[in-house]
C-alpha cells in the first residue's frame, strides 16, 4: 500500500506538473481575478461543480471512472502506483464520500477542533449542514429520519466548497441506526445560504 510519504511526494510533483509558476499581477489582472470570484458566489453559477445543484441529483450518477495514465509518471513502484489507482477508484465508487488521492478534495481530521473565529467544533458545524439536508428529505419525501452522530466528513473546493458527510441516523425514533450520506454546497464568508444538494442510506459496497 502507498505510504503517507509517497503520497505527499507524488502530490507535490502533481503540483509542479500542473501549476505554471506565479507571475506579478498587475492591478487589472486582480480587478479581473475579485470580478470572477464574485460571479463563482452567485446562485446560478459555481464552476467548480459543473453549475447550480439541483436537489436529489447526484453528480456521480451516469459517470465512468477513468485512469489517467499520466498519474503512473508521479510514482517510481509500480506496487505503489496500484495501491493508488485501487484507492483512487474505491473513493469513486464511494460517490465521494471516502477520500480520493491526490485529488482536490481533503478529510476533516479532527472533527473536534474548534473552527477558528467561530467559536464552534466542525463536528458542530457539519452536524448543521447535515441537518439542513435531513431536514430537505424528510419535507421532500416525508420521511421521519434523525442525524444521531457524524462519522467523516470529506470537502472539495475553496470559496464555494462543497462537503461530503457521512452520519449516523434513524429512521424512526426507536429504529436501528442506520449510515446516511448527506451533500450541501456552502459559501465562503456566508455570502449565500447552503445548498441542500442530497439526502440518502449509503449505498451498498458492490464488493
Amino acid at each position: 500500500m502507498a505510504t503517507e510519504s509517497t503520497m505527499v511526494d507524488a502530490a507535490k510533483r502533481a503540483l509542479a506538473r500542473d501549476s505554471p509558476a506565479e507571475e506579478e499581477q498587475s492591478w487589472p489582472m486582480k480587478k479581473q481575478k475579485v470580478e470572477e470570484e464574485e460571479k463563482i458566489y452567485s446562485e446560478t453559477y459555481l464552476p467548480e461543480f459543473g453549475g447550480k445543484p439541483e436537489w436529489d441529483v447526484d453528480s456521480y450518477d451516469g459517470r465512468e471512472y477513468e485512469s489517467d495514465p499520466e498519474d503512473k509518471k508521479l510514482f517510481s513502484d509500480d506496487e505503489e502506483y496500484e495501491a493508488y489507482r485501487k484507492e483512487r477508484r474505491r473513493a469513486f465508487d464511494s460517490g465521494g464520500f471516502i477520500y480520493e488521492p491526490l485529488s482536490g478534495d481533503y478529510p476533516i481530521k479532527d472533527l473536534d477542533a474548534i473552527i477558528a473565529h467561530r467559536n464552534v467544533t466542525s463536528r458542530e458545524m457539519m452536524t448543521d449542514l447535515a441537518n439542513l439536508c435531513v431536514k430537505k428529505l424528510n419535507e421532500t419525501k416525508n420521511k421521519t429520519v434523525e442525524l444521531v452522530e457524524i462519522v467523516r466528513v470529506i470537502v472539495l473546493g475553496g470559496g464555494t466548497r462543497k462537503a461530503y458527510i457521512t452520519f449516523m441516523a434513524r429512521e424512526s425514533p426507536n429504529g436501528p441506526l442506520i449510515e446516511y450520506q448527506a451533500k450541501i454546497v456552502t459559501y465562503t464568508k456566508n455570502l449565500k445560504p447552503p445548498v441542500p444538494i442530497l439526502c440518502r442510506p449509503s449505498p451498498i459496497p458492490s464488493i
